[in-house]
């Protein structure tokens, strides 16, 4: 039989070895985290063409201001292709124009249309030259399977209104004509009356004529007729004179999807710069399916919340193990082990994790503390298959000693934990390896928790209850030989404590 409790200082440095460098990054360098920790935004838009080189969009997205940006590509059946249309207008139009649009759209496709979204992008020519601004309209059905033809499109708005200068300054007060104080002279007539076209003369410091074309009656009380309001001048209402034509229209031709992540709060206006930027340099057109934003102070509790859930579920833990083996003599040694061991495979994830983030640019998220919880569990389990091992030996072994019982339940149980763990291990590499961006971070950390776990319980919990039960842990341990003051050794007290725990 392997006589592995003797080798067990060699299994606890192997362990020291590989988790010291993990923990000196983690003080030193920390996590690159994410937009869960971090606040940011995630955006997911879907283009109009395929898109294959995640590279390719991250160059595009550097020349704006955007930080720690993660580029993830995916796959959304639920929204066909053809359910996204695209129109690009010549210029920027004002609102008369997009209420004309909305209308006729409305009109044409009814309840089928879900959504009309308008993007005026800054374009710059590839030539070079002054940036134009031109309108794109974005139309969207959640209509399954519903077809945008784009014959049917420029028909519907092949006769739009002109818009008005859009970048012209408005002055934001209306200009008027200046009014004339009139003041009567004290004389008045009785009754005037003021036919279609009458003319009434005041004399005061000044004379002043006013045409009046009105009917009206002037009472005798000697109160001036009113004077007509001005009308609007064109500074107020410029006239419409630019036309809108449409210059193509675009029906998606895939389900693909691009999933943005930065550090970066982005808003309307960032959008648009994106959108801009890939219909300027690749002729792609963008819808935006999604738009979320994580601010700091959601960000700093979900931090909060994390290091709770691992706190919680570890004294949980504590209490079950406790529990379990309540019938054991010190059972709540048993439950610490499993601990250590448990938090042994927290920090060699965190460790691996903390230098690529450092050394590859792998940020962390929530899916990561669901991983770190599954692998607090998968850890524990295991340890208390072992521990449920050495607690029925310890009936059945009565003549064997402590380290025997623990060898014994070891080399017991060795083949289960393995071809349990390899299996899971099995599935996890394929997922690692094969399956998507998005989900890669996730099965990495359960890849390398799961093996760690698996190591832990067999080669450190269990040995580190061997280490406990002699006394190792204590400065003592040198002397250990030395008798007690109510005679006897520490020995012989340790053996008459075992045979106790054995009933």
């Amino acid at each position: 039989m392997f006589n592995l409790v003797g080798k067990r200082y060699i299994f606890l440095i192997i362990s020291l070895i590989v988790i010291i460098p993990g923990t000196i990054s983690l003080i030193f360098k920390g996590f690159d985290v994410g937009i869960d920790f971090a606040a940011g935004s995630s955006l997911e838009f879907r283009p109009a063409q395929h898109v294959t080189n995640t590279q390719d969009i991250k160059d595009l997205l550097s020349q704006l201001d955007l930080k720690d940006v993660q580029v993830t590509l995916g796959n959304d059946t639920a929204t066909k292709g053809t359910q996204v249309a695209w129109i690009r207008l010549n210029t920027n139009i004002d609102q008369n124009v997009q209420d004309a649009i909305k209308t006729a759209l409305t009109t044409k496709y009814g309840s089928n249309l879900a959504s009309v979204a308008f993007d005026p992008l800054s374009l710059t020519p590839s030539t070079g030259g002054k940036a134009t601004t031109v309108m794109v309209v974005t139309i969207a059905s959640k209509t399954s399977g519903f077809v945008f033809k784009a014959s049917d499109i420029e028909a519907v708005l092949a006769k739009l209104p002109k818009t008005t200068d859009t970048n012209a300054s408005v002055s934001a007060t209306p200009t008027t004509t200046p009014t004339v104080s009139l003041q009567p002279t004290p004389t008045v007539n009785a009754t005037a009356t003021a036919s279609a076209n009458a003319t009434a003369t005041a004399k005061a410091n000044a004379t002043a004529t006013v045409a009046a074309n009105v009917a009206a009656t002037a009472t005798a009380q000697g109160t001036p007729a009113a004077t007509p309001t001005a009308a609007p001048t064109a500074a107020t209402n410029p006239a419409a004179t630019i036309p809108v034509t449409v210059t193509s229209v675009k029906v998606g031709q895939t389900t693909d999807t691009i999933n943005i992540l930065t550090t970066t709060t982005t808003h309307t206006s960032t959008e648009r710069q994106i959108k801009a930027a890939f219909l300027n340099k690749t002729g792609n057109f963008l819808y935006t399916m999604n738009n979320a934003s994580v601010s700091s102070a959601v960000a700093a509790a979900t931090i909060r919340y994390s290091i709770l859930a691992v706190l919680a579920a570890s004294a949980l833990i504590l209490l079950y193990v406790w529990f379990a083996f309540r019938k054991v003599n010190r059972p709540w040694r048993y439950g610490l082990c499993a601990i250590i061991a448990l938090l042994h495979d927290v920090l060699i994830v965190m460790g691996v994790f903390s230098i690529l983030g450092w050394t590859l640019h792998i940020q962390i998220d929530a899916l990561f503390i669901t991983a770190l919880l599954t692998v607090v569990g998968f850890s524990v389990h295991d340890t208390i298959v072992v521990f449920d091992r050495i607690r029925e030996n310890m009936q059945h072994r009565s003549s064997e000693t402590f380290d025997q019982v623990v060898n014994a339940s070891l080399v017991q149980t060795m083949s289960r934990s393995l071809n349990t763990s390899l299996t899971v291990l099995f599935t996890l590499s394929a997922l690692t390896l094969f399956g998507g961006e998005s989900i890669r971070t996730f099965t990495f950390a359960l890849l390398i928790g799961i093996f760690s776990g698996t190591y832990s319980s067999i080669f450190n919990a269990s040995m580190l209850l061997v280490i406990w039960e002699h006394g190792e842990l204590g400065l003592w341990r040198f002397n250990r030989d030395r008798n007690l003051p109510g005679g006897g050794s520490r020995r012989a007290a340790r053996e008459r404590e075992l045979a106790k725990s054995r009933g």
